[in-house]
């Protein structure tokens, strides 16, 4: 009886030994995080809002970098700010700077239904709103985050904030807001490309 008893407490112990062992290594470590570097061009206006490029950037910069290390997240974000504003710019600095994804944001000038947003640069499809949202009390910005290297678009999308009074500056600042909680959830959900 007393060998039953002790191959017993071992098969036991080798059990729980490797249940614990198992748990542990599918808990995320601090070296199982991975950081992900992504530069932040200088916003784009071609809408007639009033608003600073570089201070719309750095706002970006500040709110991704607040959102950048989720605790529950393997992906770290590392926002980086770029002097460029255009993709054939942006794209070699922020490959200078070491990033893998850079993101482009252009403020525009919503519409009611399908139209033209015209800035000094050039035309752009004008985001349209749906409802009963005035166009002219609201600023739009669209997004781009491009993978460095091969400049693939990985998402793209739009945000929108309502214009009280005649603050652009913080109607932008709502909408970059919006645009880095997309950016952030975009990164820690994409898988790059394996060339």
């Amino acid at each position: 009886m007393f060998r039953y008893g002790a191959v017993y407490t071992f098969f036991l112990g080798v059990l729980i030994v490797g249940v614990n062992f198992a748990q542990n290594s599918n808990a995320p470590s601090a070296d199982q995080k991975r950081t992900v570097r992504v530069g932040i061009a200088a916003t784009t206006n071609r809408s007639s809002r009033h608003i600073l490029p570089t201070w719309e950037r750095d706002q970006l910069v500040r709110e991704l970098q607040r959102l950048g290390a989720v605790r529950k997240s393997l992906i770290i974000l590392e926002a980086v700010s770029l002097d460029a504003a255009d993709l054939e710019d942006a794209s070699p600095e922020a490959a200078k700077k070491k990033c893998q994804y850079f993101v482009l944001t252009t403020v525009l000038t919503p519409s009611r239904g399908p139209g033209i947003s015209t800035g000094p640069d050039g035309t752009q499809r004008a985001p349209v709103l749906l409802g009963n949202t005035n166009p002219k009390q609201n600023l739009a910005i669209d997004f781009a985050i491009l993978e460095i290297g091969t400049a693939r678009t990985v998402a793209e999308g739009t945000a929108t904030a309502p214009v009280d009074g005649n603050s652009d500056i913080r109607a932008a600042d709502e909408a970059m807001r919006v645009v880095a909680h997309r950016v952030a959830s975009e990164l820690r959900n994409h898988h790059p490309s394996i060339d």
